[in-house]
């Protein structure tokens, strides 16, 4: 049970961490244009 019970835990963590980087990764969108976050991957490449 306390497996089950630390695993059910660890997952909120991990969702409400995705969450909040996807919302700070939206953010930094929003404030930049597109083509210069693809140079950005282009030039990591």
């Amino acid at each position: 049970m306390s497996l089950i019970k630390v695993g059910i835990i660890v997952e909120i963590f991990l969702l409400v961490g995705v969450f909040l980087w996807v919302r700070k990764l939206n953010s930094k969108k929003s404030r930049q244009p597109s083509l210069s976050k693809k140079i950005i991957k282009n030039l990591k490449f």
